[in-house]
Order: structure tokens, then sequence, then C-alpha cells
């Protein structure tokens, strides 16, 4: 069997992406929480500032929501939703930022804290400034997507710095026109080419130079400082995290689960344990919950496990108990759950 690369199924990915997701879903009719449906998500957890969700959840949410909207510009729509300060923070120290430049500079920096799931470059050529994007895990099924997402929000993210009259002096595609290319030249304004050598939204270097109106050394400063304070604190808290849920990822099925159990095999105390998950902002029941909701979402998606195996299978004795825990983690039921996935 091939090894799963973890940083596959880490959820270390901000949900930026799939709140804005949700949003278009929401804006063309459908029910949102039909795409999240087994993957361990609700709504109500976008909505938390701290969500983070993995690759693997972000692409099942994308592939679900593609099928249901099917021959419509789902990245487009999705990405034209986005503001600037849609990515949080990072957003707010681009606008302080004291020229384009800078602020774009700053976007490529920190591109893993906006929840993008693609890879951003630049460079400055003849031709212009030239920022490309490419696949982090190639996956024909939702590159386009992605690809029309953040395109479409850079727009959005240009207009607000630059000003309405911005427009890209070209947009290329490394993929053939898809079924609603016309909606391409709506969005971007600009000559839009498909089936190029690479993913490029060009501009000209002279919007580069440009002052922002929005420039604030001073709350400048003050973002980038607390962002890098930030970062150190949710790398720490990532790693005690990511470290108390492979324990109960191996061994969920058991009945007993204890803080001090589970620090004696990261090798600590129980009382270090419980004072870094409390500077992390969790506790120790906190993320035993959730790493059996999690679990249990998942495995609803087999239909050959009974709900009474799937209690047994993330900790519990009582079936009864499960489903009382499960309706108070989710707000339905482990059978709601099931017959939603029947219908994806």
């Amino acid at each position: 069997m091939k090894a799963v690369d973890t940083r596959y199924v880490t959820a270390n990915i901000p949900a930026f992406l799939i709140r804005s997701l949700v949003a278009a879903l929401a804006d063309l009719g459908i029910q949102p929480a039909r795409v999240l449906v087994g993957l361990g998500l609700s709504v109500e957890d976008l909505n938390d500032p701290a969500c983070r969700v993995s690759f693997r959840q972000g692409r099942e949410a994308i592939v679900r929501a593609l099928k249901m909207t099917r021959g419509q510009a789902l990245g487009l729509e999705t990405g034209r939703r986005e503001k600037i300060t849609s990515v949080g923070l990072v957003g707010y120290a681009m606008l302080t930022a004291a020229t384009i430049g800078d602020a774009v500079k700053l976007g490529l920096e920190l591109q893993k804290d906006t929840g993008s799931m693609l890879e951003f470059d630049a460079r400055t050529s003849a031709d212009g400034v030239a920022v490309t994007a490419y696949s982090r895990y190639p996956d024909p099924e939702i590159h386009v997507f992605l690809v029309e997402e953040a395109f479409a929000s850079f727009m959005g993210i240009a207009t607000v710095l630059a000003g309405s009259e911005f427009k890209p002096q070209r947009v290329d595609f490394a993929f053939p026109p898809p079924v609603h290319a016309a909606a391409y030249h709506a969005v971007f304004g600009c000559p839009v080419h498909f089936g190029q050598i690479e993913n490029a939204f060009v501009y000209d270097v002279a919007w580069y130079k440009r002052p922002l109106a929005s420039a604030d050394p001073f709350a400048h400063r003050q973002l980038l400082e607390f962002l890098a304070y930030s970062g150190a604190r949710k790398r720490e808290a990532s790693e005690i995290i990511e470290s108390v849920e492979r324990v109960f990822r191996q061994k969920l099925q058991e009945r007993n689960h204890s803080a001090a159990k589970v620090a004696r095999e990261l090798g600590m105390s129980e009382r270090t344990l419980r004072r870094r998950l409390a500077e992390s902002g969790v506790s120790f029941q906190s993320l035993l919950e959730r790493s059996r909701k999690h679990r249990a979402m998942e495995l609803l998606a087999n239909p050959h496990m009974s709900v009474e195996q799937i209690a047994y299978a993330v900790g519990f004795t009582d079936p009864h108990n499960f489903r009382r825990a499960f309706r108070r983690w989710t707000g339905t039921t482990p059978r709601e759950v099931r017959a939603e996935i029947s219908k994806l």
C-alpha cells in the first residue's frame, strides 16, 4: 500500500477558501452543509478563525461542489466574492504596506497563511509582473477551480489596492477553455489565453511602484510583528496538538484515554502536557472529542459499518451515549448524516 503524504492529511490550511466556497454555494441556492458531510467539518466550524482544513478535506469539498454546479464558473464565483480582508490579518498587513509591490511581496511571503491550496511565485520581465500559480498536489479534478478562484481573488485584491481602473495586461491558463470560458473575460476585462505553458496573472510593472493610499508604517509594523509572533505560537501549538491527535488516532477505540497516559506516550509529564495545550488554547478533552467526531464523520461514509460499530471504533461502549455525543458535536444524528452522504 502506498504511504499517504502526511502533509496531504494534516489540517494546517486556514479555512478562508472553503468559507468563500460555502458562501458561493449559498448564493447559488445550494445547501452548503452538503459539501461538508462526512468530512469532520461543519459550516459553524468554518466560522471559527482558528479552523484549519487538510488538503484532503478541501479537495473533497471542492469536488462535491463542482458536481453540484456542473457547467457553472464555480471557481470564478468563489474568487470574486473574496476581499483583501477575507484572508484575515495578512490582508490588513497588505493594505498598510507602502506600495502595491510591497503588498504583493508580503502576500507571497505569507501565502501559506492565506488559505490557498496552490503555490504562487512572481517574476518581473519586459512583459510586466507575472504572478504564477502551481499545484501543490497535482489533481486534475480541482486544478481548474483552484486557478480560477485564485486569479479571480487577485482581481478583487488588486482593485482594492490600485483602484477600479486596474486591469491586468493578460491572464494565461495552462488548460483548455472550459465550457464557461466566456465568464473569464467578464471577470478579468483583459486578453485571456488558454492552453498556455503556465498559469500567469500578468500586469504592468508601473503598478508595482504605486504608493498605497491606505499605507500606515506604524500599523504595518505592528501587524508584521504580531503575525511573526502568532506564526511562532501557531507552529508550537500545531506541534503539540498534532502529537496528541496522532496518539488518539492510533488508539481511538480505547475506552479510557487519560492525559497522564498520553503524556507518557509523548515523553513528558501530565502537567507539561496540560500546560502546553492550555497555551495553545485547547484542552485535552476538547481534542479527544474533536478526534472522535472527525473519525465518526469519516466512518459514516462507509455503508458497511453500522452506527454501533462506529461507536465502538471511536471509543464508546454504549451506542446510545455515542448518538447523544454526536448530536452535541454536530446538532444532528449519525443516521441523518449517513442519509446526506448517500445523496452525494
